[in-house]
């Protein structure tokens, strides 16, 4: 079964931060896309990201006993 994607964005994005990000991204095989803002200088870059299922514990070692 696919693991679910969301799009997670990377808001007000200089040009050469936007760049960058696409171009790591695309390195790493991730859909994505960018778009101008109404500012017309910054950026939105949106890549499609794999969801986790469940969100990971923290260690025991940064828990807290009063927490439980």
């Amino acid at each position: 079964m696919p693991m679910k994607e969301t799009w997670f964005q990377h808001t007000e994005c200089t040009t050469q931060q936007a760049e960058e990000l696409m171009a790591e991204y695309r390195r790493r095989g991730v859909k994505v896309e960018r778009s101008l803002n109404p500012d017309y200088l910054t950026w939105t870059v949106s890549a499609r990201l794999p969801e986790a299922r469940r969100q990971e514990r923290t260690p025991r070692s940064f828990r807290q006993k009063v927490w439980g």
